[in-house]
């Protein structure tokens, strides 16, 4: 019989690579045929350090995963879908407040109904509305009248040369 010791997790940094170095010179100077095969060269390498980056997260993933019992893995699963599942009401509340409001989705703040309305009814102040402002549409519902002027001259002028 072997005895397993416990393994503990122990949190990996990976590290991000640095923003290159720009001369203010370098920007405005063409890069030539050396300098774009230089730079294709290193973002395929960066492709491939990512890729092997996510490769090891994967790999780490699965060891911390391994010693979990069927039911821990189950309870993790359930956390996630909890999580995305209260992501998502909270999403859908801020869409059907701020189209009730007339306001950005984006601009509202808060985590339950009454505080992304509070914060609607605070942005629709500061506009300088009571309510969300309507499109005016001049004359709307009346029925067009006879023109006059220079494109009705033009039309009849037309269908006089025209002989309609």
């Amino acid at each position: 019989m072997s005895t397993q010791t416990p393994v503990t997790e122990v949190p990996v940094e990976v590290p991000k690579p640095a923003a290159p170095k720009t001369d203010a010179t370098s920007e405005t100077e063409p890069l030539g045929e050396a300098g774009i095969a230089a730079l294709k060269s290193e973002r395929e390498a960066r492709k491939v350090a990512e890729k092997a980056t996510d490769d090891a997260l994967a790999r780490i993933k699965g060891f911390e995963d391994r010693d979990k019992s069927e039911t821990q893995k189950q309870a993790d699963r359930l956390a996630e879908f909890e999580r995305e599942n209260a992501e998502l009401k909270s999403a859908k509340t801020r869409a059907e407040v701020a189209a009730a409001k007339g306001v950005p989705a984006a601009l509202l703040t808060g985590s339950t109904q009454e505080e992304l309305e509070a914060a609607a009814d605070a942005l629709i102040t500061f506009r300088g509305e009571t309510q969300p402002q309507k499109l005016h549409i001049p004359n709307e519902g009346k029925s067009p009248t006879t023109a006059t002027g220079p494109a009705t001259e033009f039309a009849e002028f037309l269908t006089d040369q025209l002989g309609h």
